[in-house]
């Protein structure tokens, strides 16, 4: 297995499953650019809970970064031309909603800590 942080764009909405065992799973192909400036395909699934809710908080076209496992994969399409991707088991994800959520988790913080600060000030 490789180590991997990739970026690229979620091709189609994740899909969330559930093991023969019950466990919930989340599955997803991400397009990546190449070096050459072809695409790199990338399969995706995330079993652990925040890596799954991360995944399937977005949509398709969502940009998103990815950290986790890789190996490499490569299949034959219909008309026998020959392609590689990468399958990726999801450990960290990090998207532009989920940015967003700790921007606005952080600010609601900061004005919580202002707050208790002005409440102290206040006290004689």
């Amino acid at each position: 297995m490789l180590s991997v942080l990739l970026e690229g764009v979620l091709s189609a909405a994740p899909v969330s499953r559930t093991s023969s065992k019950g466990t919930t799973f989340a599955t997803a192909n991400l397009r990546a650019a190449g070096e050459d400036g072809q695409t790199c395909w990338c399969s995706l699934i995330a079993f652990n809970a925040d890596a799954v809710a991360a995944l399937l908080a977005l949509r398709a076209g969502d940009a998103a970064a990815i950290a986790g496992s890789a190996a490499l994969s490569h299949w034959e399409t219909g008309s026998g031309e020959h392609r590689v991707g990468l399958r990726v088991t999801v450990q960290r994800l990090l998207s532009v909603f989920d940015a967003g959520q700790r921007r606005k988790r952080s600010a609601a913080a900061d004005d919580e800590r202002a707050a208790r600060d002005d409440a102290q000030k206040d006290r004689p």
